[in-house]
């Protein structure tokens, strides 16, 4: 008896396409994601040195303008990136435990507005926001008129600060830009000198955007 054995061929067809498909979309989104990076981080990058730009020219005035004040202590400064924190110490501007300013309070925020209004003077938005904040030290200060403690002098100090910069000094600014903030004696400078903790800081935020007229500037 014979056995007949029937061999067979399977063929068998593979689509590569979908893999294929999928690969070509990974490597278009891959391209799309690095161009996407490299878009913003420079952007970011060209918005953040314009805005170091108008820091150090403002920096450099204020300096100028304040160069006694500065050499004295009563006037200092620090800057961070598109940051620059202007420090009046104590009794620069107020009498102890009082939120009006004085005279020559008023003087050095006039000359403070001027160097304002001198950083990119042909540009519309130099600055992204203006904060002003009082500090005093941790004396306790409770009494039966405004302001009765630490917290209501603090805030109606740097309150003071506001309105002369925007209403009083001849060239006054936008109080768009500016916002106020009261700490008390919560964020000391030094809590070993109390009278280093007394004080009025305005830290100012520098645009990126580029002036009128410079190319590429949005209108």
């Amino acid at each position: 008896m014979s056995t007949v054995r029937v061999s067979s061929t399977l063929h068998t067809r593979i689509n590569y396409w979908p893999a294929m498909i999928d690969m070509l979309t990974s490597l278009l989104m891959f391209f799309l994601l690095i161009y996407f990076v490299e878009q913003n981080f420079s952007s970011a990058s060209a918005q953040l040195a314009v805005a170091r730009q108008k820091q150090s020219q403002f920096s450099g005035i204020l300096e100028r303008e304040f160069a006694p004040e500065i050499a004295a202590g009563q006037i200092g400064y620090i800057a961070d990136l598109k940051l620059l924190q202007v420090r009046f110490g104590e009794g620069v501007l107020f009498l102890p435990g009082e939120h009006e300013l004085l005279p020559q309070g008023r003087r050095l925020l006039g000359r403070l507005a001027r160097v304002f209004h001198s950083v990119n003077a042909d540009s519309t938005h130099p600055y992204e926001q203006i904060q002003i904040e009082g500090h005093t030290d941790n004396v306790p200060a409770r009494r039966s008129y405004y302001p009765h403690d630490n917290w209501e002098l603090s805030t109606a100090r740097a309150t003071s600060v506001l309105r002369f910069l925007t209403r009083g000094a001849r060239q006054p600014l936008d109080e768009k830009l500016m916002s106020v903030n009261g700490y008390a004696d919560n964020r000391p400078a030094n809590k070993n000198r109390r009278n280093l903790n007394r004080r009025i800081e305005i830290r100012i935020y520098f645009s990126g955007g580029a002036p009128p007229g410079t190319p590429g500037a949005r209108p």
